[in-house]
């Protein structure tokens, strides 16, 4: 197993920032997991995530995405955009992919916002209801 590299440690930054409960218990995993796979896709990638049975899980162990976060680089023409997957209440993945366009060996000048500027699209709250 590895470690995260640059790019994934600040798009997982940017993606869980924030107070909500779930956030914040999610941050607590992000510390700690581990990657266990990356497959490059020629478009994006797929980062797989490893997390300890010890570490605590979302309340409920939901599954769900977390996709508000966009990015834009020196060396990518049309963007980039970000998925975090979370099973069971756990991280379990990252994706990353470009619009239509290869994804860059090295993404240079990387800048990270939100997809709204009305605020965080949080798609784990319609989930927990359920």
């Amino acid at each position: 197993m590895t470690n995260l590299t640059t790019l994934e440690d600040q798009v997982l930054d940017m993606l869980l920032r924030g107070q909500d409960e779930v956030l914040v218990i999610l941050r607590q995993q992000a510390k700690q997991l581990q990657v266990s796979s990356r497959e490059k896709t020629g478009v994006g990638f797929y980062t797989e995530f490893a997390v300890s049975p010890e570490v605590p899980r979302v309340p409920g162990r939901p599954t769900f995405k977390l996709g508000d976060v966009n990015g834009t680089a020196d060396n990518v023409n049309h963007g980039l955009g970000f998925l975090l997957y979370v099973t069971e209440g756990a991280l379990s993945m990252l994706e990353g992919y470009t619009y239509d366009e290869p994804w860059p060996d090295d993404v240079r000048g990387l800048v990270l916002t939100y997809s709204s500027k009305e605020g965080r699209k949080l798609d784990f709250r319609a989930s927990r209801r359920n």
